[in-house]
């Protein structure tokens, strides 16, 4: 077992930075998207994601087995997460998509224990801190829709993206003399061609949905900032803080959505739950803030 030393300043602000921009996204989705066919969705996401990275990618830096591999990550993380998560949409409302990704950070801790055969009780504490954070937090309404596919949706989008980015990580931590950016378009490429088959396998992509002017430009601001930017940055702040920051992290966005939605909504929010709510996400961000990771 070796230590690996990390640029914890640098990858904490890349995690707050695109918690920020996710948490515009459940709303955007839920509304201004509603109707168009999710895989229709996370294809163009993912291919304008792509032809952004595209300039940097540099082939001849790795071998073709991590060329793979890293097409094998970005399939996980982003396609299997996006059809579940995207598909999702469609049985149950968009805060319940919300609360129902607050279970990521157990998963993220217990992917990268099984991986390092080794327990830590400070990453397990600081993720199970931020999903109580989280639940504290969620919507009062009642539950609509297909309850229970959606939540068994949410989790196989929670455990897909949980994974590769612990995944990616290690890759990382095994590669890091290789730039993330010379690389990730690899990772969309990936995300896509599972996205594009299970389209036609479920027969969503027999003919091209009607989007209207602005739906096209949600369509590209989510693939450009949301994915394109916010997967990069995610997956460089990853590789840069400890197992524990990371799980407690990928709860971030409930606070920040639920402030942008009162700011947005001009709505009145049980203030209490959201302090409890996001003290109790902080004390798992401070728990978690070990400075080296452990392989």
């Amino acid at each position: 077992m070796r230590t690996v030393s990390t640029q914890m300043p640098l990858g904490a602000g890349a995690l707050f930075l695109v918690t920020l921009i996710w948490a515009f996204s459940f709303g955007i989705i839920g509304t201004a998207l509603k109707g168009i066919d999710p895989f229709f969705i996370g294809a163009v996401r993912l291919v304008t994601a792509g032809l952004c990275f595209l300039p940097f990618l540099k082939l001849g830096e790795i071998s073709a087995r991590l060329r793979g591999e890293l097409m094998a990550i970005g399939a996980i993380q982003f396609g299997v997460m996006y059809v579940a998560y995207l598909s999702a949409y469609r049985f149950i409302e968009p805060w319940q998509v919300a609360l129902f990704s607050v279970l990521t950070p157990l998963w993220v801790t217990v992917i990268d224990t099984a991986l390092r055969r080794s327990f830590r009780i400070q990453f397990f504490l600081a993720a199970l801190l931020s999903v109580a954070g989280a639940a504290v937090m969620r919507a009062k309404d009642t539950p609509q829709g297909d309850f229970i596919l959606g939540f068994f949706l949410m989790q196989l989008a929670n455990v897909a993206f949980a994974g590769g980015q612990i995944w990616f990580r290690e890759w990382k931590f095994r590669n890091p003399q290789t730039s993330e950016k010379g690389v990730f378009a690899l990772l969309y490429l990936g995300a896509l061609i599972l996205v594009i088959l299970t389209g036609f396998v479920f027969g969503s992509f027999r003919s091209i949905p009607e989007a209207s002017l602005k739906q096209w430009a949600v369509l590209i601001y989510l693939g450009i900032v949301a994915s394109g930017l916010g997967f990069f940055l995610w997956n460089f702040g990853a590789s840069r803080v400890s197992s524990g920051f990371l799980a407690a992290s990928n709860n971030l966005v409930v606070p920040f959505g639920v402030l942008i939605a009162i700011f947005i909504d001009n709505s009145d929010p049980d203030w209490l739950s959201l302090v409890v709510g996001s003290t109790l996400i902080g004390g798992g961000l401070w728990i978690g803030r070990k400075r080296t990771v452990v392989r």
